[in-house]
């Protein structure tokens, strides 16, 4: 059976990428983890993806291609514009924050210091993301006549 979710994450610390999938693992078999190392290879995996994510969590600092860069990209294609994108990463600096929304972030979370604090925080956007709120990958529609 195909997973409800799709959820895309970018991220070039192997550890967070562990951490976020035995979370995600652990707690939610509804959802399929799309990991990627940097921008580059986010936007390359989204182009193959049958499937239009739910979500995209998305580092800042990462090589080759950072997250400003690929949310910028993100944003300028029409095919991904809709996309919910939530900057996750460690840095908590005001100009980030800004410049995060400023491009079209739809949410800016700093990771959190323990696993436990990981676990409530995805717990969070779980309910908030995927339960709540309506995004297109999540949505049908019904032809009018």
């Amino acid at each position: 059976m195909p997973s409800k979710f799709k959820i895309f994450m970018a991220d070039d610390d192997e550890d967070d990428r562990f951490l976020v999938k035995s979370v995600f693992d652990t707690n939610w078999l509804d959802c399929e983890m799309v990991f990627a190392a940097d921008g580059v290879e986010l936007l390359e995996k989204l182009d193959q993806s049958e499937a239009k994510p739910a979500l995209i969590l998305l580092d800042l600092n990462m090589p080759r291609m950072d997250g400003f860069s690929t949310l910028r990209n993100l944003r300028a294609n029409p095919a991904f514009r809709s996309i919910p994108v939530i900057m996750f990463t460690t840095s908590s600096a005001p100009e980030h924050v800004i410049q995060s929304y400023e491009l079209g972030a739809n949410s800016f979370l700093t990771k959190p210091a323990s696993y436990a604090e990981l676990s409530q925080l995805i717990h969070q956007i779980r309910i908030f993301w995927l339960d709540l709120a309506r995004v297109p990958a999540n949505t049908k529609v019904t032809p009018t006549l």
